[in-house]
């Protein structure tokens, strides 16, 4: 995998950067490999975290290359439990807010399996996707969301604008933070606008990042650990306007910002100066949020290195559930190779292939009932109460499941 090291700030160009936080370095998040590849080296590349001093944004210092994460890519909207009902009520809510032209373009950048926007199109909007991942652009093609198998180039901007008009919407979730030449990204995102466009995107937001404890995102395809105090002087100077800032609890925090072009119609709401006001309050964008950060993510390692250890002199068997990027992150920080004899997923693509660098294999969530594990660790622990939920009859067979973020949790029979 390609990358290099960016030594100055994506936001305002500095290059007074102040290495942060440092995590154990891992293979790209989600490069899941087949059987053949398992006993082909998988380089581990730095996982640290560096705030600029001069205007407060966090970034990875290590970037790695775009197109070969996005072109061998597996990852589907479907995929991560409740997003689809999420995109549902996140369409619902900007349509009610901001009360677009029925009939109006939507386009989305990255627009993935087209969740988002069919529930767009279901509200009376035309819509456009855009997404470069192999396959994944045909596929919501069929299924009714007309999408452009190509990267979001300044060329393909311009040809969108020539043939469709200005976009009422132009929306782009959770690839903002995951976009290294962000300027020409936005700049081209401006193409698309005139004067009655919105553009919103979601994506992790590092304050509640910091305060849930969610130390697991960090990976390499997210550049970027926005707060909203940065990205309004950035967005400020190429010429949009925030004018909405909403946090939400997916992906374990995130939020949705909301531009207009400058001078555009809609006024400013106070929850852009709110969160702000919190940001800096709470001492975010110093050295001093990094510093208790890592006490606690140290003091959660030091506790399930301690259980593991009682799990060896047990001998017991273990099974990780999820094959997700965050596994990643959270399996080389708190060093897991060799604990696990394999791991479990409910989305079907990742099942028979090999996590990224331990080589663990990926089965289908059924196999618990076929080796009845000892313990699970629930690496996907977001989603912990649905799939203890789903797996009720675990517990009921004596099994342990171990929940270790944010807090260490033990859930057996007895509790």
């Amino acid at each position: 995998m390609k990358y290099y090291h960016r030594k100055d700030c994506r936001l305002c160009g500095s290059t007074d950067l102040v290495l942060s936080l440092e995590l154990t370095a891992t293979p790209p998040a989600d490069s899941y490999v087949q059987q053949e590849s398992v006993g082909v080296n998988q380089e581990r590349i730095p996982l640290d975290l560096y705030c600029c001093n001069e205007c407060g944004h966090t970034q990875l210092g290590c970037v790695i290359d775009a197109e070969e994460v996005y072109l061998n890519y597996i990852y589907e909207t479907a995929s991560t439990l409740g997003l689809d009902s999420h995109f549902r009520a996140c369409a619902q809510t900007v349509m009610a807010n901001y009360k677009p032209n029925r009939g109006g373009l939507v386009v989305d950048i990255g627009s993935n399996d087209g969740c988002l926007l069919n529930c767009f199109k279901e509200l009376g909007m035309d819509v456009l996707g855009v997404d470069p991942m192999p396959g994944i652009a045909e596929k919501a093609t069929e299924l009714g969301v007309e999408t452009l198998p190509e990267f979001f180039t300044e060329g393909l901007a311009r040809q969108i604008r020539k043939e469709y008009g200005a976009a009422n919407i132009v929306t782009s979730n959770n690839l903002v933070a995951d976009t290294d030449d962000l300027t020409s990204f936005v700049q081209n995102i401006r193409l698309l606008m005139d004067e009655d466009s919105i553009f919103f995107f979601e994506t992790f937001y590092f304050y509640s990042q910091v305060k849930n404890n969610v130390w697991d995102f960090t990976y390499h395809e997210h550049y970027s650990y926005f707060t909203v105090k940065p990205l309004k002087q950035y967005f400020d100077k190429l010429g949009l306007q925030i004018i909405d800032i909403d946090p939400n609890d997916t992906k374990g925090g995130s939020m949705r910002v909301v531009l207009q072009l400058q001078g555009g119609k809609r006024v400013v709401k106070d929850s852009v100066q709110y969160w702000i006001d919190r940001e800096t309050e709470e001492g975010f964008h110093t050295q001093h949020v990094f510093d208790e950060y890592k006490k606690r993510i140290n003091k959660g390692k030091s506790e399930f290195l301690e259980l593991r250890e009682r799990f060896k002199r047990e001998g017991s068997s273990i099974v990780g559930y999820g094959a997700s990027a965050t596994s990643t992150t959270l399996m080389y920080h708190y060093e897991m190779d060799g604990m696990y004899d394999y791991l479990v997923d409910d989305f079907e693509a990742k099942q028979g292939l090999f996590s990224p660098g331990m080589h663990f294999k990926v089965y289908p969530s059924s196999q618990i009932y076929v080796d009845k594990p000892d313990n699970i660790v629930i690496l996907a622990w977001r989603y912990k109460d649905k799939i203890v939920e789903r797996h009720q009859r675990y517990l009921e067979e004596k099994g342990t499941f171990i929940v270790p973020l944010p807090e260490l949790v033990t859930l057996s029979p007895n509790k």
